[in-house]
C-alpha cells in the first residue's frame, strides 16, 4: 500500500462507485478493483460494501478514510514546504515503468559521461501513473512510460491536466516471454496463453494494466489477473532469473539486447493479439532538460523506434 493508493481510496469512497472513480483517476476500473481488494487484504477487513448501485463504506472502512485523509493532507503539507535541490554538476533523473530497454539507454549514457568531475544520476522504476506523478513532483525530469493503445486519450488527458507533454516512441505488440529451455518449446507444442494457463505466471508487485495482464484475441479473452498460479515479484532481474530456470512465464515486448546471453529467454509475439502497447516520454512544460537527459531521449528514442 503506498500515498496513491490512499488517494485511490478516498475518490472510490467520494464517488461511490469504482467505475465512477476510475473515470476521474484516468485508470480502468479493473485497475482500481484489483488496488482496493488489495488495500483490504493488507488490513484485513473489507473497506467497502458491494451493490447494484455502487459501494458503500462499511465501519472499518469509514475508519480507515478519516485516517487516510490526516495522511494525505499531511504528505501535502510536506510537499509544500519541501522543494528539489537542484544537484551540482551533471544531472541525469529518470522514472521509468520496467522494461529493460529503457535501463539500457540509462546505463549508455552513464557509462558515456562517468569521466565527468560532478555528476548526480538517478533512476526511478514504477508503473505508469508513479512515472507520472514523479515527472510532476519533479523527482525526476523525464519519465518513459508504457500503456494500451486504447487507453491513448485517456493518458493524454491526463497529462493534459497535469500540464505534462507525452512525446510518442513506438507502438508494438505483446510478448510471451518464456525460457528457450521451456517444456512447450521441448514438446514443439504452440506457445500461445491457451497452452500455458496450467503453467505458473510472473508478475510485478501491485501492477495490473490491462495492457499487460488482460489480453483479447481473435478468440479468447485472457485475464491474467485471475490465473491459478501467481508468481508476484517486485524486481525486473528477480523475474528474469525465474523465468530463465523454469516453466514459468511472463508478459513483455520484444527481447531486449543481453536477454539471451544473460537469461537464454524468448520473447514470442501473442499471435492475433488485439491490443498493442505504446511507449512515450514525460516531460514538464517548463522542463529545461540537462545535456545528459537530451542525449539518453536521443538514445532511448532511437532504441525503441528500432524495435
Amino acid at each position: 500500500m503506498d500515498i496513491k493508493h490512499l488517494e485511490f481510496f478516498c475518490t472510490v469512497a467520494h464517488y461511490g462507485s469504482i467505475n465512477k472513480a476510475a473515470q476521474e483517476l484516468y485508470i480502468s476500473q479493473p485497475h482500481l478493483s484489483h488496488i482496493i481488494r488489495d488495500m483490504e487484504a493488507d488490513v484485513g477487513v473489507p473497506l467497502f460494501q458491494r451493490t447494484k448501485q455502487g459501494v458503500t463504506l462499511t465501519h472499518e472502512g469509514q475508519n480507515f478514510l478519516e485516517h487516510a485523509k490526516v495522511i494525505l493532507k499531511e504528505m501535502e503539507t510536506l510537499k509544500q514546504v519541501s522543494c528539489r535541490t537542484e544537484p551540482e554538476g551533471d544531472r541525469l533523473l529518470i522514472s521509468m515503468t520496467k522494461f529493460t530497454h529503457t535501463m539500457e539507454s540509462f546505463n549508455e549514457v552513464c557509462i558515456g559521461r562517468q569521466h565527468l568531475p560532478r555528476f548526480t544520476y538517478l533512476l526511478n522504476e514504477g508503473a505508469t501513473l508513479d512515472v507520472v506523478s514523479d515527472v510532476e513532483e519533479r523527482i525526476s525530469d523525464v519519465g518513459c512510460i508504457h500503456f494500451a493503445s486504447h487507453e491513448s486519450q485517456r493518458l493524454h488527458n491526463l497529462l493534459a491536466d497535469k500540464g505534462l507533454i507525452l512525446t510518442p516512441l513506438a507502438t508494438m505488440p505483446p510478448h510471451i516471454v518464456i525460457s528457450k529451455n521451456h517444456e512447450l518449446l521441448r514438446q514443439k507444442r504452440p506457445v500461445t496463453l491457451k497452452n500455458l494457463r496450467d503453467y505458473g505466471f510472473v508478475r510485478y508487485i501491485g501492477q495490473y494494466e490491462d495492457f499487460i495482464y488482460n489480453i483479447s484475441t481473435e478468440d479468447h479473452q485472457t485475464d491474467l489477473n485471475n490465473s491459478s498460479r501467481i508468481i508476484y515479484v517486485y524486481g525486473r532481474a528477480a523475474l528474469m532469473h525465474l523465468i530463465a530456470v523454469s516453466n514459468f512465464y511472463t508478459i513483455g515486448i520484444q527481447g531486449f539486447s543481453t536477454q539471451d546471453s544473460l537469461y537464454q529467454c524468448a520473447s514470442i509475439p501473442i499471435k492475433h493479439c488485439k491490443e498493442q502497447l505504446e511507449f512515450g516520454l514525460v516531460t514538464r512544460r517548463d522542463a529545461a532538460l540537462s545535456d545528459a537527459e537530451k542525449e539518453f531521449v536521443e538514445n532511448v528514442t532511437a532504441r525503441y523506434r528500432a524495435l
